[in-house]
């Protein structure tokens, strides 16, 4: 397993956050202080949608039912009639599963005027129940109506500092161990490169292999400096050795 998939996050906590306002606002939420619309932007592989899929749970304190939405469903005003023209009055006035609130993610959402007109009223009239989450890459292409009934967090990309702790839980499940030092050296390296959480795992998960297979691949100098021998002698590489 991959370990993007082996150690994508599995509760809010579990997510690397660097920006201390989108750590006091996710909290408000939390809390039940905040309700309104919540929308979240920013580069591509931030960890919107994994905090988008996991808020709902965070919020309710056990597994939440979260109706998921395809910008696909809101191009006319009719695809939000059919939407929400049968549970309106319902999710106004309760919520399912015995839950606090009910609960609407959905990713990269595309309105005509007309329907973005429509997803407004929507949005008022269950706002008092229903919890809205949006992500996007582009803020701008978003209703500036929705906006203004939104809390807008820019989920910015993680310090390399920030990952540390993360980082070494995972080295930890794998058996290997770095110095905090070589370590904050290689999440430089990488986040410098691309700031991608995706990227990340899958450069560690290289790392890794190599570090645990020193002599069978050709390793970097990068990579090479990070690895700690028990043997002062150099590491022999078959691929580069010359008899």
């Amino acid at each position: 397993m991959s370990y993007v998939a082996k150690y994508a996050p599995t509760t809010l906590a579990d997510v690397v956050i660097s920006n201390n306002n989108v750590k006091d606002k996710l909290a408000g939420y939390v809390d039940g202080n905040l309700t309104q619309p919540l929308i979240l932007h920013g580069e591509f592989g931030t960890g919107k949608t994994t905090i988008a899929n996991l808020l709902p749970h965070a919020i309710e304190g056990k597994p939440a039912l979260v109706e998921k939405l395809k910008a696909v469903e809101f191009n006319t005003v009719s695809d939000i009639q059919a939407m929400f023209s049968a549970p309106p009055s319902f999710y106004r006035l309760f919520t399912t599963n015995g839950q606090k609130r009910n609960y609407f993610v959905s990713n990269e959402l595309n309105f005509t005027v007309k329907a973005a007109l429509a997803f407004r009223d929507v949005v008022d009239e269950l706002m008092e129940h229903t919890q809205f989450i949006f992500t996007t890459n582009n803020l701008a292409s978003i209703d500036k109506g929705l906006q203004d009934r939104s809390i807008c967090l820019n989920i910015t990309p993680i310090n390399a500092s920030d990952w540390i702790p993360r980082a070494k839980f995972i080295l930890k499940q794998e058996g290997v161990q770095l110095k905090d030092a070589q370590l904050l050296n290689f999440l430089n390296k990488q986040l410098a490169v691309s700031s991608s959480n995706r990227k990340l795992l899958e450069e560690l998960e290289t790392l890794v292999w190599n570090i645990k297979n020193p002599r069978t691949v050709v390793i970097t100098k990068s990579v090479k400096d990070l690895i700690q021998t028990k043997s002062k002698a150099p590491v022999s590489n078959p691929l580069t050795t010359t008899k």
